[in-house]
């Protein structure tokens, strides 16, 4: 009899035992969270590289004859460098004439050139990739943005530059001197 009520002690206790464990243990219902973040465009550092490849905000011609000029056979290469790009997988290039004024904006005598103005009667073109094959980067006539492609965080847009006589002008109304003609390139990031 007396394992009887052992057995019957243990067995309640371990209903009541049981019982208190349930009533202790509650599990949660629900679990709340906040995510935050800052989007940011993405961006990489451009710089504008002369035909030997380096970092140059001027591109010099060197000498230009007249013959020069009547040929248009005076061009230098150069290109934007597209470094330490971020969250990007293009650009877009697109050029404008960096100062409006005596001797800047477009060529020619109503600054409706495609050439960009130097000065003496002389203007500047820019090419996307090779002259006379490639894009025009027209001054009065601008064509779209030109698309890069970014790949491995880098890029580049090769140009051309070749210096011309200026949009109504002849050879005769070509000055010497220095000749200069800014240039101002938009980069998006699209």
């Amino acid at each position: 009899m007396k394992m009887k009520s052992t057995f019957i002690a243990l067995s309640v206790s371990a209903l009541l035992f049981s019982g208190m464990a349930s009533a202790a243990i509650t599990g949660t219902s629900s679990v709340e969270l906040t995510i935050k973040t800052k989007v940011v465009s993405g961006t990489c550092t451009a710089k504008v590289l002369n035909g030997a490849g380096t970092a140059s905000s001027e591109i010099a011609f060197g000498d230009v004859y007249k013959s020069d000029l009547v040929n248009k056979t005076r061009v230098e290469p150069l290109k934007i460098a597209f470094t330490n790009c971020s969250g990007v997988s293009k650009a877009t290039v697109s050029a404008a004439s960096g100062i409006t004024g005596a001797g800047n904006g477009c060529s020619g005598p109503n600054t409706d050139g495609d050439s960009y103005a130097a000065g003496l009667s002389t203007g500047f073109e820019i090419w996307s990739g090779s002259v006379d094959t490639g894009v025009m980067l027209s001054c009065k006539r601008p064509p779209a943005a030109q698309e890069v492609t970014i790949a491995d965080g880098a890029g580049e847009f090769p140009m051309n530059s070749r210096i011309v006589i200026a949009k109504d002008k002849k050879i005769a109304d070509v000055g010497a001197g220095a000749v200069t003609a800014p240039v101002t390139f938009t980069i998006t990031y699209p």
